[in-house]
């Protein structure tokens, strides 16, 4: 079994700021690994930590692996061989993909709130997608009409720092379907919504404390055949899964209780809130990168693979609640996992695994 994951190194120089990486899974080998950055060079980003650093969602497309960036979907081989870049004016701060293996492939377009459906062949957009256009969504979320010109050029970095500045801002992150629809994952509000619909299909805010955020602050978002949602507790450190059919939470999976993510939070949790205190109230250095950042998340059987900061990947049994295997990749807290997608040698669940 091979895993197909991009990092994310935060504060770091663009020409080393992420990788996408093929790792063998049974023996713990990385087999072939290339640089991810920001393609144009004179881009002055905004963003202290770098907000068009490294790679974002992973998607498996026939025999190309599919890694997107800031402002782009670069495709390889599955030896990550390099084989062509779409990019396409509506890419602005991409976040999580979406294939069901065709040659179409949803873009969360997270710096604009927009979800893009992009024809891999020739990189166009063949549909858009705008939920603060949505009256139902507007009236739920509190939220103003959209403000993005949708036939400018919006690539650049002035949508960069939207998450911290807009108060209107979504933050759609994450994109799945299900039943022939469309699924978002709107981050800020703790919500899944399904675009085609225009309806909120459920909405967890949680009590508002560190553990406890519901889907607020979340990413990644896989749907089963039989309705049920799971969702990467970014913030809170856990995997939550949802039925949608009722909006009901089925199980809550804290990762931190498993004794090899307590060992690394007890690592880096202190030195992460000194950092944290010095950074927020007497502006020392950079926003710290925050230990066992969850982000990256495919499914096979009954196993959730899961990315984690510093760079690591958990195999979790979805069922029994019980942490697998491990591997990790850095121990760098600046390194973190952002996608991932794992390829089988058989049918297998989760978005965009495919038999090799």
């Amino acid at each position: 079994m091979k895993i197909f994951f991009s990092t994310v190194v935060r504060n770091a120089r663009d020409d080393v700021s992420g990788e996408i990486v093929r790792l063998d899974w049974d023996s713990k080998r990385v087999e072939a690994r290339e640089p991810l950055f920001p393609t144009d060079p004179t881009v002055v980003d905004p963003n202290p930590r770098g907000g068009r650093r490294g790679g974002r969602g992973v998607a498996l497309v026939g025999d190309e692996v599919v890694v997107a960036t800031y402002e782009s979907l670069r495709i390889y081989d599955r030896d990550l061989g390099f084989r062509r870049e779409a990019s396409h004016p509506l890419m602005a701060g991409l976040h999580e993909v979406f294939s069901d293996g065709g040659p179409t492939i949803w873009v969360s377009a997270t710096a604009i709130d927009a979800a893009v459906a992009i024809d891999l062949p020739s990189g166009e957009a063949v549909r858009d997608v705008w939920p603060r256009d949505v009256a139902a969504f507007r009236e739920r979320f509190k939220v103003a009409p959209n403000d993005v010109d949708p036939h400018a050029d919006n690539r650049g970095p002035q949508h960069s720092l939207r998450h911290e500045q807009d108060p209107n801002h979504l933050h759609l992150n994450a994109l799945a379907e299900w039943k022939g629809d469309v699924y978002a994952l709107l981050n800020r509000h703790g919500a899944i919504v399904n675009l085609d619909r225009q309806e909120v299909v459920l909405q967890d805010v949680g009590r508002g404390s560190e553990d406890d955020r519901g889907l607020r602050g979340s990413h990644n978002l896989v749907i089963e055949p039989d309705g049920r949602a799971i969702v990467a507790g970014t913030v809170g450190r856990n995997l939550r899964m949802y039925d949608l059919a009722d909006g009901r939470t089925e199980r809550v999976i804290r990762l931190a209780d498993f004794p090899w993510v307590e060992r690394v939070a007890r690592r880096y949790d202190r030195w992460y809130r000194l950092r944290r205190r010095l950074h927020k109230r007497l502006h020392v250095g950079a926003s710290p990168p925050r230990p066992l950042f969850v982000r990256g998340l495919d499914k096979v059987g009954d196993v959730l693979f899961v990315g984690v900061s510093p760079a690591a990947i958990l195999a979790v049994d979805a069922e029994r609640g019980t942490l697998e295997d491990v591997y990790q990749y850095s121990k760098d807290v600046e390194v973190c996992v952002h996608g991932l997608r794992v390829l089988t040698d058989g049918p297998a669940d989760g978005d965009g695994a495919a038999a090799s």
